[in-house]
């Protein structure tokens, strides 16, 4: 595979992954703010902490979908066809 043809589909892909996040990070933050806005006597510190496990969980999940392909074309890049002229 060309680097450059496979450069621009990873650049594609992050494009795709950052708008997404753009695009679903606010509804996912109003939505565990509402949460925590629920009146529950005894469990307001379990929900509130719920929701900072869930924030920190869609954060890395992006994270991961945006680190994976860059790391796996880092190690495309740098690794080489075994030698076949001995044998």
């Amino acid at each position: 595979m060309n680097i450059l043809r496979a450069g621009v589909i990873l650049m594609t892909y992050l494009f795709v992954i950052i708008t997404i996040y753009i695009f679903l990070s606010s509804p996912f933050d109003d939505i565990m703010t509402n949460f925590e806005n629920i009146d529950l006597a005894a469990s307001d510190s379990h929900i509130e902490s719920t929701s900072g496990i869930g924030r920190t969980v869609f954060d890395m999940i992006f994270a991961v979908l945006g680190l994976v392909p860059v790391v796996w074309f880092i190690f495309w890049c740098f690794s080489r066809e075994p030698d076949w002229r001995m044998r």
